[in-house]
């Protein structure tokens, strides 16, 4: 525990960023709104408590000791956090309200998100949501976006990733007709010589992931089909065209229903999904509150 001797005046220390900032007395003073001689005060009260001179003084301007940068480098973000942290409690009292924009693969958002905006517009009325249901990686800062939901590995390490609900597993599955021709793949390496049902993607030759164990097992696959939905990759399976990977809520109805059989049950491999939002240290209360329904929600649909 502190004891007075270590105490700072937080007030002395704001008035001292303020002055390297303007790099004169009287610029800090009318920054703050306080008198000059308030802010000569403060300063020499912060220099004695310290035992270091922060700034040389001439008749014109004020420059920072080699002491006085390493302060303000060490204070600058410990301030702004105390101004965040102000902040984020002001707005715990605040009713979330404007415009949100969401982002999130076709087939994933129209599962989602009609539990989740049922609930969320019912808690707060004067949001606005705007949802784009897309297949294509949206860049959420350049295009204005708020929130990304994204299955699988994340490719951007410059946004803030958020965990929603239990990780989810793909089903490999076909039709019975397409094994009665082709045979059933035993193994995951045996996907090798299968006609394969393809969603879209950058990577060639298309790679699929599976556990054996602790070890994951990459498979290159090939097909003559490649889409960017996973429910036409589905009625494609059922036709007998292929071997498809799906997300077990696409999949499941085909396979209660018996049109498709799942294959390779031993060699899951679970992906998470996650909601992407630009970093930032504080987040408005429509965003907050948002992440917080899609949790719920993620958590009572993937269980």
């Amino acid at each position: 525990m502190l004891d007075n001797r270590d105490a700072t005046d937080l007030n002395a220390v704001t008035i001292f960023l303020r002055i390297a900032e303007a790099q004169t007395f009287r610029g800090a003073a009318k920054a703050l709104g306080i008198p000059a001689s308030t802010v000569s005060a403060k300063l020499a009260q912060l220099e004695n408590d310290l035992g270091v001179r922060l700034f040389e003084r001439t008749t014109r301007v004020v420059r920072l000791t080699d002491a006085g940068r390493r302060y303000r480098e060490l204070a600058t973000p410990a301030v702004e956090a105390l101004v965040e942290a102000k902040r984020a409690l002001s707005d715990l009292h605040l009713a979330p309200s404007g415009l949100l924009r969401v982002t999130a693969p076709m087939e994933l958002g129209q599962f989602v998100f009609g539990p989740v905006l049922t609930t969320y517009l019912g808690r707060y009325p004067d949001v606005r949501v705007h949802v784009d249901l897309t297949s294509r990686h949206v860049n959420l800062v350049e295009e204005g976006f708020d929130i990304a939901l994204r299955a699988g590995g994340l490719r951007d390490s410059s946004l803030i990733a958020r965990a929603l609900g239990a990780p989810h597993t793909f089903a490999i599955c076909a039709s019975r007709a397409y094994l009665a021709r082709h045979g059933t793949p035993k193994h995951p390496r045996d996907l090798a010589r299968h006609a394969c049902l393809l969603m879209h993607d950058h990577q060639v030759p298309a790679e699929w992931e599976f556990a054996e164990g602790r070890r994951r097992i990459a498979v290159h696959v090939r097909g003559t089909v490649s889409v960017n939905s996973f429910s036409l990759l589905r009625e494609l399976a059922i036709a007998g065209l292929g071997i498809a990977r799906l997300p077990r809520f696409v999949a499941d109805p085909a396979i209660a229903d018996g049109s498709l059989r799942v294959l390779l049950r031993g060699y899951s491999l679970a992906q998470a999904f996650h909601a992407l939002y630009p970093s930032s240290r504080h987040l408005s209360p429509r965003v907050r509150t948002f992440l917080e329904v899609l949790e719920l929600e993620f958590r009572r649909a993937f269980r």
